[in-house]
């Protein structure tokens, strides 16, 4: 099973690169977050003409997640449905989850934050403990369950590009790490990190940062976790810069885990 994650900064604007990257690295399923488009806007049609399934919920210039996969999935759900919901913050558009091959995806796009003295921190800092509470449905010592997407946390210092630097942050710092440690300490063990342990390992670069991808001043905050019974079937991590130096690329790239079909 070939799973991938991309944040794709609006949908139809990845589109020709987002095709090409389908047909030359053939996942089984790839998700996407910050569609940025309403529902009747996604351009489905393109996708279905390639041979894909999409499975998508989205607003307007903002928020979205996507599933793209080969085959179709047996359950297809989206939010993290504890009635707790409020107008203009659905989780529906930050949480998309598939079964497909055994295996549980779930594909999130968390709150960025904005700023450490913002609502919109709080917010943050609320949705990974209402993940954390979702978890519970699941038995991460049994299940294949599989945690993907952008996270918006860097939670250890060699995930960005100068931890000092920009230390303490939306994205990196005290009460963001916490609150991410606490979501994976229920049962997820990081895959990408098994795979890549060096530093400058990234998977996105500043728009506003001169050259930040041939400088490599990054910062990993798209993840890919597993529970143990399929984190000890991953066979490889890629981080897959070509589309980062394409023509109007969007400032992450894509992310693509391997794991083998059995223990």
């Amino acid at each position: 099973m070939r799973v991938a994650t991309f944040n794709c900064n609006s949908v139809r604007s990845r589109l020709g690169i987002l095709l090409d990257w389908l047909a030359a690295k053939s996942p089984d399923a790839l998700a996407l977050q910050e569609t940025k488009c309403v529902d009747a806007d996604f351009p489905a049609e393109a996708f279905l003409r390639a041979g894909w399934k999409v499975f998508f919920r989205g607003e307007k210039a903002y928020n979205g997640v996507a599933w793209i996969t080969r085959a179709e999935p047996s359950e297809v759900a989206f939010g993290l449905e504890d009635g707790r919901d409020e107008p203009g913050r659905d989780s529906a558009v930050r949480l998309a989850r598939i079964s497909l091959g055994g295996l549980r995806l779930l594909n999130a796009y968390v709150p960025q934050g904005e700023a450490l003295d913002s609502p919109k921190f709080r917010f943050k800092l609320d949705w990974l403990a209402r993940f954390r509470r979702f978890l519970d449905r699941f038995d991460p010592r049994r299940d294949p369950v599989l945690w993907v997407g952008d996270l918006n946390v860097a939670p250890e210092p060699r995930d960005v590009w100068d931890s000092k630097k920009v230390w303490p942050h939306v994205c990196h710092g005290p009460e963001v790490c916490e609150a991410f440690a606490a979501a994976t300490a229920w049962g997820f063990e990081d895959v990408l990190r098994k795979h890549l342990p060096g530093d400058g390992v990234f998977t996105f670069w500043d728009y506003r940062v001169p050259r930040a991808l041939d400088r490599n001043l990054g910062w990993r905050i798209d993840h890919v976790l597993a529970t143990p019974p399929l984190a000890a079937r991953s066979r490889s991590v890629e981080i897959d810069l070509e589309p980062r130096r394409r023509e109007k690329p969007s400032d992450h790239t894509f992310v693509l885990a391997e794991f083998a079909d059995h223990a």
